[in-house]
């Protein structure tokens, strides 16, 4: 799924457990469910350098356009509109390497100088 320009949809639900974080935009849901094709609309699967690198808790904040997102391993704050994705941990601060459309492909973090 290619990002959307606008941000989040007007009405998501989030999704949050082991396999990752899942996107769902609840004014298609309806439809979606009755003609049996129902799609997330955007899901963020845990895995080793990916966008969510540790097990999502809880969606903290959002907004239309960022979502703060409480993992095992620290926040990572995605932000719709620029297409990145940044975490803060006990370390400090890190950036993604990739876009949001890149966030399952394990592109990683580096830290913010």
């Amino acid at each position: 799924m290619t990002l959307e320009a606008d941000g989040l949809p007007a009405r998501p639900f989030f999704t949050c457990n082991r396999e990752g974080l899942t996107i769902v935009d609840t004014s298609q849901a309806n439809a979606a469910m009755r003609s049996g094709a129902f799609e997330p609309w955007m899901v963020f699967e845990h895995g080793e350098g990916n966008v969510i690198d540790s097990v999502p808790r809880k969606v903290a904040s959002w907004d239309r356009s960022r979502l703060a997102v409480e993992c095992e391993g620290g926040t990572v704050h995605i932000d719709f509109e620029y297409g990145t994705a940044r975490k803060t941990t006990a370390e400090g601060e890190f950036i993604y390497m990739g876009s949001i459309d890149e966030r399952n492909e394990g592109m990683g973090y580096i830290p913010v100088s």
